[in-house]
């Protein structure tokens, strides 16, 4: 059991997870777990179902979102944490970045077919969950993304992985990748502000930083932008990765978060991500992670 334990980044079926909002509660409560934050990608979809689910339980639930935004290297990840996901203006902000995956989507799928893989759009919708089939269980505001194509691709038996998809294909540079509308980091930052939410860098070694200097000169950069946090805790983390974000956490007052990515499926790197605990149970976020972010939103709310 995960008692006095939180999990702060999270997937469920309203993006690319395998889990409804509704079983992710029932995991979470099942683990112990004292606090879940659902972060899906670039949509709130899945939000009301989760805080639904999870009245009447010692669950606490928390609205988040997990932005990619602009970055020279290919995309980074901003979670945000206790957005309003009543907010007009950040549910339009939303809807552009959705509206560029599906313009988007149906290109790569063509690229895809030029290259002689036999899949169609229908089959990515299907794999998402679009309908009532699908490992994406019908859910509704559905955020759809490569990772959907790399499915099918896998289950054609076209690539043995996702990871093997994305770098062989649907990652940037490769022969499949189509651009989208992402926003700046900035842009990404002051919207989640502007909801009443807090900025957290997710898993800051995916930076593909050449170096600790590299990476230094990056969080220094999105601090400047109004960054307020940086997940210091992450399934892949080694001991040393963790340290040095701690570092960082420090040297930029960032408030630590963390979070397992769990997505109900084998992640990039081959080894199986829980809910929670991470991979082979090395990963425990305790409460007091959740209440210094707590804290930093209370002061950043006093200030606006």
């Amino acid at each position: 059991m995960l008692k006095d334990c939180v999990d702060l980044h999270c997937h469920s079926t309203a993006s690319d997870g395998r889990l409804t909002p509704q079983k992710l509660v029932e995991r979470a409560t099942q683990m112990g777990l004292r606090a879940l934050a659902l972060t899906d990608h670039d949509t709130i979809g899945g939000l009301a179902a989760l805080h639904a689910a999870a009245k009447g339980t010692t669950l606490e639930t928390i609205s988040g979102v997990e932005i990619s935004a602009d970055y020279t290297k290919g995309t980074l990840h901003i979670v945000g944490l206790f957005v309003d996901a009543a907010n007009e203006s950040f549910r339009a902000f939303l809807k552009k970045l959705a509206d560029g995956r599906n313009v988007r989507n149906p290109l790569i799928v063509e690229k895809l077919r030029a290259l002689g893989f036999e899949i169609t759009m229908k089959e990515v919708e299907d794999e998402a969950g679009i309908g009532a089939e699908g490992g994406g269980g019908g859910a509704i505001d559905k955020s759809i993304g490569r990772p959907h194509i790399s499915a099918v691709l896998i289950k054609k038996g076209f690539v043995r992985s996702k990871q093997e998809a994305f770098d062989k294909y649907l990652a940037k540079g490769q022969p499949a990748y189509v651009t989208r509308f992402v926003a700046s980091p900035e842009e990404s930052i002051a919207q989640i502000h502007s909801s009443g939410g807090i900025a957290v860098l997710a898993h800051p070694t995916y930076l593909k930083a050449e170096s600790a200097v590299e990476m230094e000169r990056i969080i220094g950069d999105l601090k400047s932008k109004g960054l307020d946090g940086i997940e210091v805790q992450y399934s892949t983390h080694t001991p040393e990765q963790t340290e040095l974000c701690a570092g960082l956490a420090k040297k930029f007052d960032l408030t630590p978060s963390g979070g397992s990515d769990f997505h109900g499926e084998t992640g990039r790197s081959g080894r199986s991500v829980e809910l929670g605990t991470g991979i082979a149970g090395t990963l425990a976020i305790p409460c007091r992670v959740l209440d210094g972010l707590k804290a930093r939103q209370a002061r950043r709310l006093e200030r606006n």
